[in-house]
């Protein structure tokens, strides 16, 4: 916007100043009016006293809950408002996502958006909402390998010895996920496909006691998030391999998938943010400037690094752009390994 040139100046005659000033009052206006809406949206966004609300699909305490709560307060700091955190969960995060996508496009809902939710179960069951459609991408936040783990009690010490039991006449091992639809079955199935094998699904319904099965040697393996880690320090699974397509800087001595005898294999589970659709742009490019900075923050990498998590950024059309990718291909994967919704 110009700067209204000073009307003070002596050599306009009294009588000639006060249309002067109405004029340059109606070229003010006008350039406000000339402004793009979402500019002057973004002017005034966040309100005092209006809080963002950072929608979580997930219960307290899991990796994506993690992530929401240790970025809130710094996100609040660089956005000069209030963010909380609002647990949603239900139906593997679905219900969130749905509750999300009818909030108004007025920058105070955000969600934290997870591959099951935005690039799996889009090619298994029809939804109440669309992802590409439905939903404003903010930033990818964080990435992060999935760790396939398997009891102690097992043979497997390695991905060649589960894959020479997995060929064997007659063989039957099961692998254990979070259910139909998760990153972890996703995980199971690539390989199955990759290495030529056939690991039975047995489906969970939340993590704990899944792991508490595979350390129980009742199912042998599962593709397991980072938070695993604890209990692989804890001399309680073992870790045979990391499921990145390059090793991750948080486990720089587990070997890939791919070095392990399955070439090509390539899985990174991430976090972002979206925002519903139509949230101004000047307020997504607000969000997303503040988000680069608090993920940049060294507290706020080793916080997360302690939970598994690397932490990252992105504009919001390289974070569309990826969550595409994504649907391409676990789509294809979903057909032909035919995995059906329960």
């Amino acid at each position: 916007m110009n700067t209204v040139p000073s009307l003070s100046s002596t050599s306009i005659p009294r009588t000639g100043r006060r249309p002067l000033l109405a004029a340059g009052l109606c070229c003010v206006a006008a350039a406000w009016v000339l402004l793009p809406s979402g500019a002057a949206h973004a002017q005034g966004w966040p309100e005092a006293g209006k809080p963002i609300r950072i929608v979580v699909g997930f219960p307290p305490g899991g990796g994506a809950d993690v992530l929401a709560r240790a970025v809130s307060v710094p996100l609040a700091k660089e956005l000069g408002g209030t963010v909380i955190v609002e647990n949603r969960p239900g139906a593997g995060g679905l219900l969130a996502t749905e509750y999300v996508a009818k909030q108004p496009s007025d920058g105070y809902t955000v969600y934290l958006a997870t591959p099951g939710s935005f690039t799996i179960w889009p090619s298994l069951r029809k939804l109440n909402y669309e992802p590409a459609k439905d939903f404003a991408p903010v930033s990818l936040m964080v990435t992060m390998p999935n760790l396939l783990v398997t009891g102690m009690s097992t043979p497997y010490t390695n991905v060649a010895s589960l894959l020479a039991a997995a060929k064997a006449p007659n063989a039957q091992i099961d692998y254990a996920s979070g259910g139909v639809g998760t990153i972890g079955q996703i995980a199971a199935e690539q390989l199955n496909i990759l290495a030529g094998i056939h690991l039975t699904h047995a489906p969970y319904k939340g993590t704990a006691p899944l792991l508490t099965d595979v350390i129980g040697g009742v199912v042998p393996v599962t593709f397991s998030d980072p938070s695993a880690m604890s209990l692989v320090e804890g001399g309680k699974l073992r870790l045979l391999a990391q499921t990145s397509a390059k090793r991750s800087r948080l486990f720089p001595d587990t070997p890939t998938m791919a070095e392990s005898g399955v070439p090509g294999y390539d899985l990174s589970n991430w976090y972002g943010m979206v925002a519903p659709a139509s949230t101004p742009s000047a307020i997504v490019g607000k969000l997303n400037g503040a988000l680069a900075k608090v993920m940049a923050r060294p507290e706020v990498r080793k916080q997360l690094a302690g939970a598994g998590m690397d932490a990252a950024s992105s504009t919001p059309a390289e974070f569309g752009n990826h969550m595409a990718t994504e649907r391409a291909k676990w789509a294809a994967l979903i057909a032909k390994a035919k995995i059906r919704a329960e």
